[in-house]
């Protein structure tokens, strides 16, 4: 009987088989629509028609949803801006009484520099502490905030605004814009009027020629100051319901002209000067100037 027992088996020597490679990872795709075949093939026009249809009518409703969203979206944010710039005004409206009390100190403060250095043009022997006034240069920068204004701008939320309410705030922003350059240019000229206090701040003994551009310069301070303060006049004429105490009238008020100071002697010279400014709007349509209102 034959042995039918086997030996020991021998390891395999051969290559060993390569693993599996994994399968490769489909990225993902990030289309907005996915639109899916027709499980069945279109065998009629109408069949066709349909699916078409179909395909059109789910786009439109995508599309709608996603504008509808957006809107809402739009309407949310436009509705924090405006209660963001609404509470930034109301702050810059507490800040505007201390710019309106600063600038009747300015320009009483200019008034008052211009009047002890005249009387020290008239009495040059004068020492300082017989002055009729003391020198004063103080200065106040226009205080505004307008954060929420430019981040507006920037996000385009001005454009979803209605339009008055666009205007306003635009107007409102540009006044106050102005207003700071203003404010700048006066501070500028005032630190020019008293830089002759680096070396020595008694005015008295400043030279006659300094002296006079010490006066020049002042003149030029209180003239930028006094710009500034019509444009609070401007703001007044513009916003009557938002909280101001200087008008143009105000303004006028500080300077008078010749004739409101003294209506009796330039009673004369003012008809003349009012016969001449009629003659500015002359002609048939009133756009000439007549020859005679120049003379």
């Amino acid at each position: 009987m034959a042995d039918s027992s086997e030996g020991p088996k021998q390891p395999q020597t051969g290559p060993l088989p390569e693993p599996a490679s994994p399968r490769p990872v489909q990225e993902e795709s990030t289309a907005m629509l996915d639109v899916h075949p027709a499980r069945h093939a279109a065998h009629t026009w109408t069949d066709f028609f349909i699916h078409i249809a179909t395909i059109v009518v789910g786009l439109l409703i995508a599309v709608g949803l996603e504008q509808t969203v957006e809107h809402i979206h739009q309407r949310y944010a436009l509705r924090d801006t405006q209660q963001s710039l609404e509470r930034e005004r109301e702050a810059n409206e507490k800040d505007w009484a201390r710019n309106e009390t600063d600038w009747r100190n300015v320009f009483v403060e200019l008034k008052n520099n211009l009047a002890v250095l005249n009387y020290i043009r008239q009495h040059p022997k004068t020492a300082q502490t017989a002055l009729p006034g003391e020198l004063q240069w103080y200065q106040s920068a226009f205080m505004w905030k307008h954060a929420f204004w430019d981040a507006a701008q920037q996000k385009g939320m001005v454009q979803l605004m209605p339009h008055a309410t666009a205007d306003d705030y635009q107007e409102f922003y540009r006044i106050m814009s102005t207003m700071s350059e203003q404010s700048l240019q006066a501070w500028n000229a005032i630190n020019d009027a008293h830089r002759f206090d680096l070396l020595d701040p008694d005015p008295t003994h400043l030279t006659p020629p300094q002296l006079d551009e010490v006066i020049q310069l002042t003149l030029i301070a209180l003239q930028k100051h006094v710009q500034f303060g019509y444009t609070f006049g401007r703001f007044a004429n513009e916003f009557p319901q938002r909280p101001h105490t200087i008008t143009w009238d105000t303004i006028e008020a500080l300077r008078p002209t010749p004739s409101e100071a003294d209506p009796q002697g330039m009673a004369a010279a003012h008809q003349k000067t009012m016969q001449r400014l009629k003659g500015a709007n002359s002609g048939p349509n009133g756009t000439s100037i007549d020859p005679q209102a120049l003379q």
